[in-house]
């Protein structure tokens, strides 16, 4: 029986790598076994394919960012068109297992027989763009720039003699985006009240969703724009994967300021949350994180984004309310916020019965003048 149900699974992965050879750039993979069996390939994981169904899964935003990518890279160099999802998965495969730069990768690449498809990858321009390609959907960064882009991701441009990953290089480049050391040693309460829904209705920050992960946290346009990173399940996959190029505390640390930001009510979803899935195609599963407790939103308990979040607090602390419905909200300061809308009670109670005295007053004074009119008018003589 188990030979059989062995004989059974080998022919159903050779399936799955067929269909995975025969989809090209161009096409994306719709199907949830097809998806399961590229995303397991990535991570080195064994993801069950009932997790991505197509129904509220966590990974839909991912794979629907991942076409559109593939349609910017295949507009900005047709030649990789034809080259299929599994020889980016060759890729990213070659690229754990060394740790050369990228001048390195892109000589292998165009090169190495084990890497020549149909002869496809002899120009190194077109290496390039696949190698681009493939190490940002890897690590979850928007590496280069591919035309048509109209998103707010800062691009981040990999040099010829740089690695890509080797840990506790300062040179590399997942080192040198993510970095331990802060600048910042002022201390700040992260309260409950400091929440996304929060920036937004009493702050006047605009969130945007972000699927790279080095702008997590980047005030823009003024301090006006906070970039929040979405992608909670291809995290998940980062820490389950040996690997993932990306440091475990990382990760962490990254789900953590995610959880700070959209806590969830009462055990459900952040109906905050809830109103922007309506309106964006993000994670699911960003607003099922657990909610921190007192001591996991101490700003000690940051490092990778220790800096943003201060930058971010300050920023929040600064905005003053500009409407009545940011005053209403506004309970950043407690005291102040109830001694306020007492005195404004107090004061709207007091128009209310000054008016109703002010009405009683002269309908008082009416009613005198009508009598006074009915008493001085001459009585009809008797028949």
């Amino acid at each position: 029986m188990a030979s059989v149900e062995k004989v059974y699974t080998d022919f159903r992965i050779q399936g799955l790598m067929a269909a995975l050879q025969s989809y090209t750039l161009s096409q994306p993979m719709q199907l949830s076994s097809l998806r399961c069996f590229f995303l397991n390939r990535i991570f080195d994981i064994q993801l069950d394919p009932l997790e991505i169904e197509p129904t509220d899964n966590g990974f839909e935003s991912f794979f629907t960012r991942y076409a559109l990518l593939c349609r910017l890279a295949v507009n900005a160099n047709r030649e990789i068109e034809t080259f299929s999802h599994w020889q980016l998965t060759e890729v990213i495969n070659y690229m754990k297992e060394s740790r050369e730069c990228r001048e390195g990768f892109l000589k292998e690449i165009t090169t190495n027989e084990a890497f020549m498809w149909e002869g496809e990858l002899r120009e190194r321009h077109v290496a390039e763009t696949l190698l681009d390609l493939a190490a940002g959907l890897w690590s979850m960064l928007s590496i280069g720039r591919f035309p048509g882009d109209i998103s707010y991701d800062e691009p981040i441009f990999w040099e010829d003699s740089r690695a890509f990953d080797i840990p506790g290089h300062p040179d590399a480049l997942i080192e040198q985006q993510f970095s331990t050391r802060y600048e910042s040693e002022e201390f700040v309460k992260l309260p409950q009240s400091f929440t996304a829904a929060h920036l937004e209705q009493i702050g006047g920050i605009e969130v945007i969703w972000t699927s790279n992960l080095a702008d997590h946290l980047l005030l823009k346009d003024d301090d006006t724009k906070l970039m929040l990173f979405h992608q909670v399940s291809i995290l998940s996959l980062h820490k389950t994967s040996q690997t993932s190029p990306l440091p475990k505390d990382l990760v962490e640390e990254t789900l953590r300021s995610i959880s700070l930001l959209i806590p969830p009510i009462l055990g459900e979803r952040n109906p905050w949350f809830v109103q922007q899935r309506k309106k964006h195609n993000i994670d699911a599963h960003a607003g099922l994180c657990d909610r921190l407790n007192s001591s996991q939103r101490q700003i000690d308990k940051f490092v990778y984004w220790r800096d943003r979040l201060v930058l971010l607090k300050r920023t929040f602390d600064d905005a003053e309310p500009r409407n009545l419905s940011q005053l209403w909200l506004d309970d950043r300061k407690k005291t102040q916020w109830f001694t306020f809308w007492v005195a404004v009670l107090v004061f709207i109670m007091t128009v209310f019965f000054g008016v109703i005295q002010s009405v009683a007053g002269i309908v008082q004074a009416w009613a005198s003048v009508q009598s006074l009119k009915s008493q001085g008018s001459p009585q009809p003589a008797a028949g």
